[in-house]
């Protein structure tokens, strides 16, 4: 990276890569290769009210609510349960015949969240922030889906797979608008990678195809990986990319963590049996705070995400949800970035966030 274009977060760039993939098979592997974690959630969804009777699903509270618009079909009710990052896991809704429950490993601090087994009731599990987890290689859940591009430099990739070997819908065919939409992410990606390298490419022109793109990834219909994030995925060191991740996540925690001063700031951590966090996650004292970190960060090129906003959301929202997503900031700690990265992160953190 260039040292006058230094940053952190926001969309990837396309990042060369000699190690060499995984041995070890992805908890996905017998599963479905999908454009994006919502193909994969229209898919199973369509496929779970047609073939397994489904009539009603319960969503959590604090989700993603550009995902929530996906779950919208027609045949199945949409129910809201009270579940948030703060918890350690969720308190199973009094789900009935014919329900499905969705369940999310929020930032991949949760552990194995095993559901009780209901007559007629069946568990989906979102393992969007760490497909590679424990709980994600061990789940019990009838249904599991990925979004494999919030954790990997991949242009677009989701999965669908089921622990239990429920038979899943047929694969899809890769779409011509799904196509495009890919290649526009990619092109985005290179060009991005060339301005961080200093060459003279304008940060508005590779935000303008990645903007393009999204709304590609966003739009209706169902769809096949694309083919450079399926050759992408089979050779990507994930498990290298995803131990970096944890050292930049510890090292950042030991330089934020309990620093005098920073007592405004509490810093999210995975349970003892979890995985690796996606992100080194924050949750200030007050909404107000939050805000003045975010923009303090921006000013000095580090870009956190809200994850996720809830003031207007698809379904109800309670008073703690909506609270916490007022307060809480993610910021990027994956292979991207080194330890000289957190460190300068780090020191930005605990300085912003003074009054």
């Amino acid at each position: 990276m260039h040292p006058d274009r230094w940053e952190i977060g926001s969309e990837y760039h396309w990042i060369g890569f000699a190690a060499p993939g995984d041995e070890e098979p992805a908890p996905w592997s017998s599963g479905l290769p999908v454009f994006s974690g919502r193909d994969a959630l229209r898919m199973l969804l369509a496929h779970g009210v047609q073939q397994r009777g489904w009539l009603r699903l319960w969503v959590p509270e604090y989700y993603c609510q550009h995902v929530a618009a996906a779950l919208v079909r027609p045949g199945l009710e949409l129910v809201p349960y009270p579940d948030h990052p703060l918890r350690r896991g969720p308190d199973m809704p009094d789900a009935l015949p014919g329900d499905a429950i969705l369940v999310m490993n929020y930032f991949g601090l949760r552990e194995a969240v095993h559901a009780p087994r209901r007559e007629g009731v069946e568990v989906i599990e979102d393992h969007s922030h760490d497909p590679w987890s424990p709980w994600a290689r061990t789940s019990t859940a009838d249904f599991c889906i990925a979004s494999l591009r919030k954790t990997l430099p991949l242009p677009d990739g989701g999965a669908l797979w089921s622990p239990r070997l429920h038979a899943l819908p047929p694969a899809p065919r890769l779409s011509p608008q799904r196509r495009r939409a890919a290649a526009t992410k990619l092109a985005a990606m290179i060009l991005k990678a060339m301005y961080l390298d200093g060459h003279p490419v304008e940060k508005a022109d590779y935000r303008a195809l990645a903007l393009r793109g999204e709304r590609g990834l966003a739009a209706a219909g169902t769809s096949a990986m694309s083919d450079v994030a399926r050759a992408v995925l089979r050779s990507f060191p994930a498990e290298s990319w995803r131990r970096t991740r944890a050292e930049n996540y510890g090292l950042l925690h030991s330089l934020v963590a309990g620093v005098a001063g920073v007592g405004w700031a509490r810093v999210l951590e995975p349970a003892a049996g979890a995985g690796v966090p996606f992100s080194f996650v924050v949750v200030t004292d007050s909404a107000e705070r939050r805000e003045r970190v975010r923009l303090r960060l921006i000013e000095r090129s580090v870009f956190p995400a809200v994850l996720w906003p809830l003031e207007r959301t698809l379904l109800p929202v309670g008073d703690e949800a909506r609270g916490l997503s007022r307060r809480l900031l993610s910021i990027h700690c994956d292979g991207r970035y080194g330890a000289d990265d957190m460190h300068r992160v780090g020191d930005l953190l605990v300085r912003v966030g003074e009054p």
